[in-house]
């Protein structure tokens, strides 16, 4: 049994967790009292597991892997910032193509030290990256007002199920999340004719993904191309679907045929029922019921099934936002949880990490929506006189310039 490491030797990734969370936060909410309350609950919560509770009972086989290989790495000196020089040896000890999180791994561990702790600072510290991204997608993309994307922010930077998995096993799908959320964030910014600036952030994205996770690039681009088809303005636009296509051909070229051939068999060999597969996707595990590794998940998996009613609601909300953002947003979580429940061995909990990002801001616009509903006060000249009392009817100018005006935007 492993044990919790000396407090010493995790005050530098603490302070550098509160360090930079609080500077992302701030640069994306403005609020400097609100983003050291997240960044210090982040990094105390970091700092109070592995100093207090830590003893290896929530990690898996796959994380071990991505330490042990990424400690050979970091012993030979490389790192995020010459593994381009090395590529074909780091492709030589990883055996696999996908080796950004075993870099990834190196690069955390030469920073913070040779603990397990490392790399999984890192994932807390890209955790405010991915809710920036996210906020300002709602923001630039939904047409949410800045108030609204302060607390989206807050919300993604706390939500239970994201603290959980970033901040206790060391995996890499905080890493894919992020990469998705800025993809997400570049849909946005096209969508708000900062192409140059999209494309860039697209590109670096889709990069990290094509050697993190393969498939979700090409999940990402069908989904875009998707939603232009859906989009009237999208479809009479010949440059957002050159784009879309050179996209396509560049991950391509970086996957390769042969290996994506190979790997769509592999797949089609382990298809299962799809209907109950995504049933079990988006509910597992029950809370309170999970196998001994899955027990960190029992309090996050009870908030996100409180939360299940206001997802549903919300992601209706935010369909009907106009724009390309929403329907891509929409699509995309569509189209992964319909693959994730056809596929048996991609229907746990860990693959559901990835899609967190917009798990979270469906369960906002949801809550919100309901909060706004149930508690929302009458103006004073909302007085109804009798006959319009009796009728049902508010007859005051107040209430008919308000029947007269648009819907309510965020």
């Amino acid at each position: 049994m492993l044990h919790p490491f000396p407090i010493a030797q995790l005050i530098w990734p603490t302070i550098a967790i509160a360090i930079v969370g609080f500077v992302i936060s701030v640069g994306f909410t403005r609020r400097v009292f609100l983003s050291y309350v997240i960044a210090a609950l982040k990094a105390g919560l970091f700092l109070f597991y592995f100093g207090f509770f830590f003893n290896g009972t929530y990690t898996f086989s796959d994380d071990w892997r991505y330490f042990q290989i990424g400690k050979l790495l970091a012993r030979d000196h490389i790192d995020i910032f010459n593994f381009i020089d090395n590529y074909d040896y780091v492709v030589h000890k990883v055996e696999s193509s996908n080796v950004a999180y075993f870099v990834y791994n190196s690069t955390a561990l030469r920073l913070f030290g040779f603990g397990y702790y490392a790399p999984v600072a890192v994932n807390v510290i890209l955790t405010f990256l991915a809710a920036g991204f996210l906020a300002k997608a709602a923001r630039i993309g939904l047409g949410m007002g800045f108030r609204a994307s302060v607390g989206l922010f807050a919300f993604l930077a706390l939500n239970p199920d994201i603290l959980a998995w970033s901040t206790i096993p060391n995996l890499k799908d905080i890493l894919v999340a992020t990469a998705t959320a800025a993809v997400v964030y570049a849909v946005a910014l096209m969508d708000g004719g900062r192409i140059w600036r999209a494309i860039l952030v697209a590109i670096i994205a889709a990069l990290v993904l094509a050697v993190t996770r393969f498939y979700v690039p090409l999940m990402l681009g069908a989904a875009f191309g998707a939603t232009l088809f859906l989009s009237p303005r999208g479809r009479r636009n010949p440059w957002l679907w050159l784009l879309a296509l050179l996209a396509l051909g560049a991950v391509l070229h970086v996957l390769g045929g042969g290996s994506l051939i190979s790997a769509l068999h592999k797949l089609r060999s382990q298809m299962d029922n799809p209907i109950i597969g995504i049933v079990r996707f988006l509910v597992t595990p029950v809370p309170f019921h999970t196998q001994p590794g899955y027990g960190f998940l029992d309090l996050p998996q009870a908030v996100y099934w409180i939360l299940l009613p206001f997802m549903a609601y919300g992601m209706r909300e935010v369909w009907r936002k106009p724009g390309i953002v929403s329907h891509f947003m929409v699509i995309y979580f569509l189209a992964m949880i319909v693959l994730y429940g056809s596929f048996t061995a991609l229907q746990g909990p860990r693959h559901r990490v990835q899609i967190d990002g917009l798990l979270a801001i469906f369960q906002y616009y949801g809550l919100v929506a309901f909060l706004r509903q149930r508690f929302r006060r009458r103006p004073p000249d909302e007085r109804l006189s009798p006959v319009a009392s009796i009728a049902g009817v508010n007859t005051t100018p107040g209430a008919a310039r308000r029947r007269s005006a648009p819907g309510h935007t965020w």
